[in-house]
């Protein structure tokens, strides 16, 4: 028997509100009132390269729950300022609360995400899995206007399961009121976390590849453009 799709789980950052240019506006901001060339660091593209490094490293760990939330919020500008030799606490501690007041009340998303929502809005029950941070998650979905697209919000913090685990998508189906795994599609763009973890209950896995990876192999289905999802849904 074949089960149309009826739901429609999407992560959130890096597959709809685009972080990277979000949080690259929050560090310009920032480095240039900061003045951090004062402090040694040569020019913003040094700083912005070693912050992207560090904080990658440190999510990554996050999801295999080998550090915690203040860990990244902390670590990844202290480690960034370590490596041009820079150990002030109090720099650290503005960093980090200036980063983290911003950034979410920046509005870019990823392209074509507000037209692709537009055009699912009302054919599919949406809603967002993320392991994102729920006091930064929320005022993003809220400043970006991406809040009304979805009936539910499924955060790891709050429900306790961290993608890939399984539980996170069992709950988010369970409350979503999936009738069958078959029906649920999972859009994200990190294969470890959104895609893995969709498949390992039996969800069709969509991986969002703009930076043109090599594909995975079926069952996945890769797109590159947030547009290419139609093609997979006949909508």
């Amino acid at each position: 028997m074949i089960h149309p799709i009826t739901h429609l789980f999407f992560d959130l950052d890096h597959t709809l509100w685009d972080t990277d240019r979000n949080a690259e506006e929050s560090l310009r901001e920032l480095f240039e009132e900061l003045q951090l060339t004062m402090h040694g660091i040569p020019d913003f593209a040094a700083f912005h390269t070693a912050y992207r490094s560090h904080n990658d490293r440190l999510w990554g760990l996050y999801a295999e729950k080998k550090v915690n939330k203040a860990d990244v919020r902390n670590k990844r500008f202290a480690d960034t300022l370590v490596d041009f030799k820079i150990t002030s606490a109090k720099l650290i501690e503005t960093l980090s609360d200036e980063f983290i007041h911003r950034t979410p009340r920046k509005t870019h998303l990823i392209t074509g995400a507000e037209t692709l929502l537009k055009s699912l809005e009302g054919k599919y029950r949406m809603a967002i899995i993320t392991n994102g941070f729920p006091e930064a998650q929320y005022v993003k979905l809220e400043c970006s206007g991406l809040a009304t697209y979805f009936s539910e919000i499924y955060i790891s913090e709050e429900i306790g399961h961290i993608k890939p685990d399984p539980l996170l998508f069992k709950h988010a189906m369970h409350h979503s009121d999936a009738k069958s795994v078959e029906s649920c599609m999972m859009i994200g763009d990190t294969f470890e976390t959104d895609v893995y973890g969709a498949m390992c209950v039996g969800m069709h896995a969509v991986h969002f590849n703009p930076k043109d990876e090599s594909p995975h192999p079926e069952p996945v289905i890769t797109i590159r453009t947030l547009e290419d999802l139609h093609l997979h849904l006949g909508a």
